[in-house]
């Protein structure tokens, strides 16, 4: 599976995933925190390979979902397939807060992970410090090359094969 960014002329970009099964789903763009800044999207393909969410966001869209089902407050799912799209979803946006506010504490991070999956009625995901240290240096990592994309210009990350 593969999910590709395109960057736009005005620094947003156009989501393109191809299924294992060779089809593409156009996704919806979410906003990020501005044109140089690393996409929302491309920092849950990171998260996902990293953490081995294989029914986070881009493993459902796998299984022949579209993006806009799985914002569908109706849609039936697992506890399972819900638990890894939220865990995605809550180390995707800590990682993204990072940036905004200028890095966290080790601590802090621990402690809203462990707050924001409490809340949401979830089991605490493990991030020890070597995961944590890996994640932020791959977030950066893609920035970085983000940042170097000229418009038209394509970022790709190999997802491996999720399965269905």
């Amino acid at each position: 599976m593969f999910v590709r960014l395109t960057r736009r002329p005005d620094g947003r970009h156009r989501l393109t995933i191809v299924r294992d099964d060779g089809t593409a789903s156009l996704g919806q763009v979410v906003p990020g925190f501005g044109p140089d800044a690393i996409p929302h999207d491309l920092l849950h393909a990171v998260v996902e390979k990293t953490l081995g969410l294989r029914r986070g966001v881009y493993g459902m869209v796998n299984t022949g979902l579209e993006i806009t089902e799985l914002l569908d407050p109706t849609r039936k799912s697992s506890n399972r397939s819900e638990a890894q799209l939220m865990h995605s979803e809550i180390v995707t946006s800590l990682l993204q807060a990072e940036i905004a506010y200028q890095g966290m504490e080790d601590a802090t991070f621990t402690d809203e992970l462990r707050r924001q999956c409490t809340e949401a009625r979830l089991p605490v995901i493990a991030i020890g410090d070597d995961l944590r240290r890996e994640l932020r240096a791959l977030r950066d990592e893609y920035q970085a090359r983000w940042r170097q994309l000229g418009a038209g210009e394509t970022l790709e990350v190999d997802l491996g094969k999720l399965g269905t």
